[in-house]
Parts: structure tokens; sequence; C-alpha cells
């Protein structure tokens, strides 16, 4: 007993003498050194428990001085003649122990010690964080990062900070709201220099802070919110802070935790609708709002999923729920509609889908069978809600016309970003709908600028099905226009970008080929109504009419799609707009080359598609409508005539004409493609050609090795009509590439040929009376080309007449023009058509001279007894001496010997020609009309006539009066 007695008493002593060191030195300052004074504060925590206030309150300074000893480390001039690091090391070693032994006081007894324990610690964290902000060490630091890296790189704040955490970890499972209370108190004192611990903890147990926050500001909320009548001023101005409290943690961990965040905010909202009391139902979704209000985070991370989970019937389910609220508090419930508005008019994220949810509330369009509809009380509301939006959007927009303060509108710029699915939206809407989405989409464009104005209105010309719907198109470009006036111009750029795209891209896919074809035919109907108007003289000039003159690259090349409607389509555009006068030369050539191309296919679809022949018809008068109006351009004409000749004597053409292709190779005898004649022949046939320099591959001819014709498909003929008619339309639009004059009156070629009774077309004479002179340009080119398509080579092609023995000489020549003339009929035809001018005859002159030595040797050595026994050498004496009389070359009476042909003998027909051969020789082809016509013929170029006439007086008598002057 008097040892137990001893060892009590000893204990005793060491207490009492603890305590007097501790009061000593708590009391005075010197006398008692640090690291007794500490040990005898961990002695006091450890054995006296009533202690533990007075003994935390001095390990608060000791954490203060530990705190400023290192802060202030870095300025050496503060610590005269003192080492700060032994100093610092001291006190981080007291610190430590008694860190130390509060760890393993939570770990022991928690529920006694963790609670008083988190409170001293949050309390000293958020003193020390107010107290050491202004430091220069820390006031430097930006963000928030930043803070938490320098506060916990300082020992003494990382162990406050170890201790709150181990305090939390104890209590979040049994007192979860107690250590968030006190987190949220701490939070509201020292705010903003506190949120580097909040940011850590919270970090630390997100999903039980996340949930905690904000259970405990809904609860606050709810206090604040019911009987706020009853409320002192403290209170209601307590609820701000608190809820600026919770605003701040959450928006710290939104950066890592956005999915907690959004979870715990629907699952809150989702138990408000299942929930038992009153004014949990009413104010959580106000509660909700509010944050999102305090912070565009938050706004963002709840936005997306409530707009998704208010289905119709959860919007009745809440109707139901606020109806009480509604009539009880009717400012409130309006300040509520207010707030909605504001918040919605601050949403970027989800914009469209909050458009969306308020026109399918407001005014549902699609009932589907079973499902539930929005009570009219909701759609009434919602009709509310748009209208103070749109009024709200519509005074924001304004305000940024001449003001230098941007009003940000991030509703809008959301819009602007999904601008393509609210175009959409438009178009698939009708009734009041319209208006609105009109008035957002106009809003948007206004806000956004001119590149998404253009976007939204080239989505309406691609999507467009409708004139409803294309429409909108000009209500969205007038209200546009008032902000954006060049809003059309960079339209037409977004237009032709999205078709060069879409036909480069994948150009045989069926959806891009019905967008092409959509925005083509939408573009058509836009320039009708633009050339109405300048009709009616509404407008001046227009902006569509003069972008898409600078835009025919692009349609040129949709003139050669697979397509045959995009084709048309183009080509129809192209017409209706007309051409610029400064269109460079390689458009110009490009354009003459396609629009030929097109021509010729027109021709071909009109013989091969009989049940749709007026499609094709219409395809051949728009070429011809185009080549009208490029034709004013002279550097054109020429190209035209060169395009189009050629083309005609194509082997894929030239049966449309009547003509047929005949290989340049020769074929075997055989039938075996092999050229089967001697080497010795050909040598010998070699050597009484013309005399060459003999080089070593001209004395010995090699022969042909294996010359094998490529054999041809079978062309099936087209009826007699068809052709009359396409040499006809080939005729018509050589005259609109040659005329001098302009305002011609074209003939309706549907009324030419009647395909189904066969009836001949008007003769060449009526034709030409409504037509007017070409010109010399043309006629020079017309003529050119020509000679160049009959004649293979340029050795005779002079066009003076040599002696009429000389055509023995280019027999096979002449032989190979009436050859290719005989089986290209349409050249014939233009023949004919153009001689009138003297131009155009006097450079196909080479031509006539050939065609004339052709039918001059047939007849010599014919001993047929009348000379139309000859019908192809009578044919053609008969066109070659009408061609040589248009074109003044024969002037009468000696032009009209052709009225003898009938009648004479080939020999006689023979002295006929020689005759004209003579004077045409005597008299020079010339390209001067006036000389030309001035031209007369004496009696001796008459005697051969005159002769003939004599010998044949019994049959001819009657034809006297026009050789002789009676």
């Amino acid at each position: 007993m008097a040892t137990v007695g001893g060892d009590s008493l000893s204990v005793s002593r060491d207490l009492r003498r603890q305590l007097n060191q501790f009061l000593q030195g708590s009391i005075t300052s010197g006398n008692i050194s640090y690291e007794t004074l500490s040990n005898s504060a961990l002695y006091l925590l450890r054995t006296v428990p009533v202690a533990r206030h007075a003994v935390l309150e001095h390990y608060a300074l000791s954490f203060d001085e530990a705190i400023n000893t290192h802060l202030s480390f870095a300025d050496r001039n503060s610590w005269s003649g003192q080492d700060p690091e032994a100093i610092q090391q001291s006190q981080l070693s007291a610190l430590q122990d008694v860190t130390g032994v509060l760890l393993s006081f939570i770990k022991s007894n928690a529920e006694a010690w963790a609670p008083v324990v988190s409170s001293w610690a949050l309390s000293l964290l958020g003193l020390m964080s107010s107290k050491y902000a202004a430091k220069r060490g820390v006031q430097h630091v930006t963000s928030l990062n930043e803070v938490l890296q320098m506060w916990m790189a300082c020992p003494p704040a990382k162990m406050l900070m170890e201790i709150t955490t181990e305090c939390f970890a104890a209590m979040v499972g049994s007192a979860p709201d107690i250590c968030v209370d006190a987190l949220l108190e701490a939070s509201v004192r020292y705010s903003p220099h506190f949120d580097w611990v909040v940011a850590h903890i919270g970090s630390c147990f997100p999903r039980t802070i996340i949930t905690r926050v904000l259970n405990c500001g809904l609860k606050d909320y709810c206090t604040g919110s019911v009987d706020g009548s009853d409320k002192d001023a403290s209170s209601s101005r307590m609820k701000v802070p608190k809820m600026a409290s919770v605003v701040g943690i959450l928006g710290h961990l939104a950066a890592k935790h956005s999915q907690d965040i959004r979870k715990a905010l629907m699952a809150l909202f989702e138990a408000s609708l299942h929930s038992d009391t009153q004014s949990s139902r009413v104010t959580t979704l106000p509660f909700l709002l509010q944050l999102a209000s305090m912070s565009d985070l938050l706004l963002n991370i709840l936005t997306p999923d409530l707009v998704s989970v208010l289905s119709s019937s959860v919007v009745n389910q809440l109707h139901r729920q606020f109806t009480h609220w509604k009539r009880s508090s009717p400012s409130d419930y309006n300040s509520f509609l207010n707030l909605v508005v504001h918040l919605i008019a601050k949403c970027k994220v989800g914009s469209c889908d909050i458009i969306n949810f308020l026109l399918r509330t407001a005014l549902p369009q699609e009932e589907s069978a079973g499902s539930e509809l929005p009570v009219d009380e909701v759609r009434d509301t919602c009709i509310e809600i748009m209208h103070i939006l749109l009024f709200e959007l519509q005074r924001g927009v304004l305000a940024r016309k001449g003001n230098a303060v941007v009003v940000d509108l991030p509703l809008l710029s959301g819009l602007a970003e999904q601008s393509s699915k609210l175009t959409t939206l438009l178009l698939q809407s009708y009734g009041k709908r319209v208006p609105w989405l009109q008035k957002l989409l106009t809003y948007t464009s206004l806000q956004a600028g001119e590149n998404c104005s253009a976007s939204m209105l080239a989505n309406i010309v691609f999507s467009a099905n409708t004139p409803q719907q294309l429409g909108t198109f000009y209500k969205l470009r007038q209200g546009s226009e008032l902000g954006i006036p060049s809003v059309i111009s960079s339209t037409l750029v977004h237009i032709f970008n999205k078709l060069t795209s879409a036909t480069t891209s994948q150009p045989e896919s069926t959806a891009n080929s019905s967008n092409v074809l959509r925005a083509l035919r939408n573009l058509e109907k836009l320039v009708n109504v633009e050339k109405v108007k300048i009709k009616r003289k509404a407008l001046t000039c227009s902006t569509i009419l003069e972008g898409l003159k600078q835009r025919h690259s692009v349609l040129c090349d949709l003139l050669l799609s697979a397509n045959e409607d995009i084709s048309m389509c183009a080509l129809r555009l192209m017409t209706l707009v007309g051409f610029p006068d400064d269109l460079s030369i390689s458009l110009l050539t490009r354009l003459c080359s396609v629009i030929a191309i097109i021509f010729f296919t027109s021709l071909h679809k009109n013989t091969e598609q009989k049940d749709d022949a007026s499609k094709a018809d219409r395809m051949t008068q728009l070429c011809m409508s185009c080549i009208e109006q490029l034709s004013r351009y002279p550097f054109t004409k020429s190209l035209f005539i060169h395009y189009l000749l050629e083309g005609a004597v194509q082997k894929e053409n030239c049966h449309l004409f009547g003509g047929r292709w005949q290989p340049a190779t020769s074929n075997s005898p055989h039938g075996n493609g092999v050229d089967t004649v001697s080497l010795l022949e050909e040598n010998r046939q070699q050597s009484l050609s013309i005399a060459l320099p003999r080089f070593h591959s001209s004395v010995y001819h090699g022969g042909i090795i294996r010359q094998i014709p490529k054999t041809q498909l079978p062309v099936k003929p087209l009826q007699k009509s068809q052709v009359v008619r396409n040499c006809l339309i080939f005729t018509e639009t050589l005259w609109l590439c040659c005329r001098e004059n302009r305002q011609r009156c074209r003939q309706d070629l549907s009324g030419q040929v009647n395909s189904d009774t066969g009836h001949e077309p008007m003769e060449t004479d009526q034709v030409n009376r409504h037509m007017t002179t070409i010109s010399e340009s043309s006629a020079r080119t017309l003529g050119c080309v020509i000679v160049d398509i009959l004649t293979l080579d340029t050795l005779y092609n002079d066009v003076h007449w040599q002696d009429p023995d000389f055509r023995k000489v280019t027999t096979e020549r002449d032989t190979l023009v009436w050859k290719r003339l005989e089986d290209l009929p349409v050249v014939w035809n233009v023949i004919q058509e153009f001689s009138s001018s003297c131009v155009f005859v006097y450079y196909l002159s080479p031509v006539l001279r050939s065609l004339m030595a052709v039918i001059m040797n047939h007849l010599e050595v014919s001993r047929d007894t009348r000379m139309r026994n000859c019908p192809k050498q009578f044919e053609g004496a008969i066109k070659l001496v009408h061609c040589l009389t248009k074109g003044s070359m024969i002037p009468p009476p000696l032009s009209n010997v052709a009225e003898l042909f009938p009648f004479v003998s080939p020999y006689e027909g023979y002295l006929l020609l020689l005759t004209l051969w003579r004077y045409i020789k005597e008299n020079p082809p010339t390209e001067f009309e006036k000389e030309q016509s001035s031209r007369t013929c004496d009696t001796s170029h008459m005697f051969v006539v005159h002769s003939i006439l004599h010998a044949n007086i019994n049959h001819m008598g009657h034809l006297c009066p026009r050789f002789f002057n009676m």
C-alpha cells in the first residue's frame, strides 16, 4: 500500500510540475525553453483530457510560429544573426510529436476526439490561410493549384491537413453532416483563402463531400425558404454566403469530379420527385437552379441531364407539386420563372436541346399513341417562357449595335455552334413554331456574325424541299441583312464550297447527288424570284444574280455530272443567270468545250429516249441559249465553231446527222487483216511517185507490219426525220455562233419537223429569210475549219483556181475530199447554209475546187445519155453552182447554168463546169463583198452556154430568156 501510495504521489508531483511549467511557459516567455514547454503540453494532452482546449490553443500558436518561420525562410534579412534552419527543425520536431499523438487519439477514440480536433484544425487552417495571404511568397500565386501546392509544401500546414483528413475519414461514415457543416462554416468565414483546403479534402472524399455539401445546402435553403417572414435578418444574410460556399466547393471539385457532381445533382432532383415532404418537393428544383445561376460550370453540368429527364410526365408532376406554391406565393413563382429565363439565356451547353424541349412542351407537333401530353397550364407556362426569352434575346442583340460593350448571350453562342441542327428543326416545324425559330435564327446570326448567318442560309438552300420551307430563306435573310449587309455574298461562298466538296468527295453517292440537285433547284427558284423583282423594279440590282455570275467555274464542273438532272439544272441556272463581261479566257474555253459536249449528248438522248424526248429537247434548247449568250464574246465564236464542227464529224456523233465513219486503215481482201501485196510491187509504186531526196528511209519501202483494222460496233441508222431534225438544230446552233446581228428571231425547233408524220422542214431559202448576216470573222473561221476537216493536207489549199488541167495532179486529193464530204452530209448542209457569205466561200474555195474537179472528171468520161443519170454528180453539180452563185463567185447569167443540167449530156455538163472554172480562174475569189458583187461576165464566157442552148433548142428553148437579153 505504501508503494502504491508512493507511485500515486509521484504521478501527482509530475502532473503538478508539468502543469506549472506549461502555465509558466504560456504566461511568461524566456524562462522555459521551447522544447520543455512543448513536452509539458504534450504530457498534459495525454494525461489530462480536460486540458485539451488549452493545449490545442498552445499548439495553434506553435503551428502559427512554424508556418511563419517557413514562409519567412527565404527572407534572409529578417534573420539577423540567427540560424533559421535550426529554429525550424526544433519547431517541426515538436509539431510532429503532437501530430502523432492526435492521430493516435483519433484512431483509438474517433467519436470523442475527431469532432474536436477537426474543428480546431479547420479553424486553424482557415486562420493561417487568411493571415498569411498577404505574405510575399503567397500573394503572387494566382491559380488554386499553385496555392494548394504552395501550402502542401509547407510542413506545418501539411501536418494540419493530415490531421483534418484523418478526422474526416473517421467521421465520414458515422457523422458526415458534422464534418461537412464544419467545412462549410470555415469556408464561409475564411473564403477565398480557405479554398485550397476545401479542394484538397473534397478530392480525398469526392462522393461524400459532394453529396453532403448538396444536402447541407438544400437544408439551409429550405430553412430560409419556409416561413421566411419569421426569420430574422441575420439568418437571411447567412443564406447567401452558405450558398456561395456550396458553389465554391463544387466548383473546385468540378475539374476532376464532374461526373460525380452530375450524378449527385440528378439524384437530388429525382429524390425530390418522390419525396414525402412538401418543402423538399417544392424547393429542390429552385435550389438547383439557384446553384446553377451562381456558377456557369454547375450550369453546364446540370443542364444536359436535367433537360433529358424533363419528359411530359415529369413536367406534369412538377406542375402538380408547384401548384400550391404558385397560388400561395405568386411573386416568388414569377421570380422563379425569371430565373429560368435567365438561366436559359446563359446556357451554352445543350442550348439546342433546351429550345427543342420548350418547343416540344409548348407546341407538341406529333402526338404519339399512349404518350402523356403536357397539360394546358404547362404549355401556357412554356409559351410564356418562350416569349420572355425571345424578348430578352432581342434586347441583348439590339444592345450590341452602337455599343462598345458587347453583351454576352451564351445561348445564342451555343445555338450558333449547332446552327445546322437548328435549321433542320426550323424546316421540319409548322404553325407557331416557325416564327419563334425564325427569330431565334435571326438573333443567332446577328450574335455570331456573318459566317454563321451565311452557313444557316446555305443549309436552308440545301435542305428546303417545299416553297414554304424555302420561304424561310427570305425571312432569315431579311433579318440578317439588318446587321450584316454582305450576308448573301458569304452565303453563296458557303453554298458553292459545299457543292464543290459534295461533287469531289463522293460524286457517285446518292445522298450527295440529291443534296446537290436540291440546292441547284432552290438556287434556280431564288434567281427566278430575283428576276421578277427586278422586272417589277422592286430591285435595282440583285446580289444573288451578281454572285452567281462569278460562280460559273463550279457550275461548269456540275455540267459534266453523271446525274443527268444535275447537269440539266446547272445548265438551266447558268442560262438564267447569264454571263458577266469579265470572264477569263481559260473559263470561257472550258465553258465552250463543256457546252458543246452537252449539246451532242442531248442529241444522243433525244434519239435514245423515245418516251422522254421532251427532256432532251429542253436540254438542247438550253445549250443553244447558252451558246447564244456566250457568242457575244468574239473569242467564243471561233471556239464554238471549232468544237461544233469537229464534234459533228467525230465517230461518236456523225451518225446523228446521217454520216458514216470510215476508218483510215485499209482492209485486207482476205479478211484476216494482213496485207498480202508483195514488197516488190510496193517498191515499184514507190518509184513512180514524185521524186524525193533519196534518204535511206525513202529508197526502200519496208511494207506494213501486221495491219489489222479496228472492229467497229454496228450503229443503228436513224430515221430520216431524226436526221433532218438534228441537221437543222446543228445548223441553227452554228448560226447562233456566227450571226452578226443579235436581234434575230429564233425559230421554234419543235415545230420544224414532225417525227410522227414525217413532214419535211422548211426549205433552206425560207430559213435564210429569218437569219441575218454572218460576221466576217466567223465566216473566215467556219471556212478554214471545214477545209481542215475535209482535206488531209494543206499542200493544195490555195484559194486561187489553177488551170483546169491541173486537176489531174490533185486527183487523189480531190477524190478523198469528195468521199469525205459524201460520208458527212451535214458538212454539205453547212456549206449550203453559209455560202451567202463571200468571205466563207473565199476560204472554202479549195474544197469547192476539189468538188468541181471530181464532178468534171466523172462527167468527162461518162457515156450516159443524160447528166441526170449520174445522180451523185448531178446533185453535187447543182449544189456546187448554187453555193458559188450565193457567194457571188459566178455572176448572172452564168450563174443560171444549173437550170441546164437536167437537159444536157454528161459531156455537155462537163463543158458547162469547165466554163465556170475558167471564169473563176480569170476572176479569182476575193473576200471583199463589194468587189465580188460588182463582177460581170462578157460574151466570151457565155460562148459555150449559148452553143449548148442552140444544140438543144428543142427542149431548152424555154430557158433562153435566162441566158439571152431578150
